[in-house]
């Protein structure tokens, strides 16, 4: 176990016995981990018999059973470590009022945190995701050098002016069959 969480973890599980014992003496504290840890698990059996008899007659959701199963397993493993802070704890996640708070709670985070995830993959995707390009304004056959830009900045004037004169027939290449009234079909 590591330092940074064994430390906390011992000096809390310490602090909470010897409160328990001051207050009840150290063989009341005693019997109350004893019991803590034998009725912790002596529970956690019995609602995992519940909760599996529940799922075979179909009275649960099979995602309800299976969060439940990790609780009481998350329960056991608490009420096994050895201090009363653990123990109440893994005792908090195998009762099932209050299983179920917890179940809620962790089912929201546990859907933001998928939400998150689809969000975060759909940005990255998008980022390497190919852009069109619809050229530019410059000309092509302009000389480039010092004096001219590579990209010369047009501005909206300039644009109108350019729209204002625009024909449709201006569009047309000059190199179309269809406008020398041929079908563009080679007849040999």
């Amino acid at each position: 176990m590591p330092l940074l969480i064994a430390l906390p973890y011992f000096l809390l599980e310490v602090l909470t016995f010897w409160a328990l014992a001051s207050w009840l003496g150290l063989g009341w504290a005693l019997l109350v981990l004893v019991l803590c840890f034998f009725g912790g698990l002596w529970i956690a059996a019995a609602e995992m018999r519940r909760i599996s008899r529940a799922a075979a007659t179909h009275n649960i959701d099979p995602g309800r059973a299976a969060g439940d199963y990790g609780l009481l397993a998350a329960g056991a493993v608490l009420v096994a470590l050895p201090g009363i802070a653990t123990s109440v704890l893994g005792l908090l996640l195998i009762i099932p009022p209050t299983r179920a708070v917890v179940r809620g709670i962790l089912a929201r985070r546990f859907r933001r945190a998928i939400e998150d995830m689809g969000v975060r993959s759909f940005e990255m995707t998008n980022a390497y995701r190919q852009r069109a390009s619809y050229g530019s304004f410059s000309d092509p056959n302009a000389p480039q050098g010092p004096e001219t830009p590579e990209h010369p900045v047009i501005d909206e004037t300039e644009i109108q002016e350019w729209t204002s004169q625009l024909d449709p027939d201006d569009f047309h290449d000059d190199q179309d069959p269809r406008q020398d009234g041929s079908n563009g079909r080679d007849d040999r």
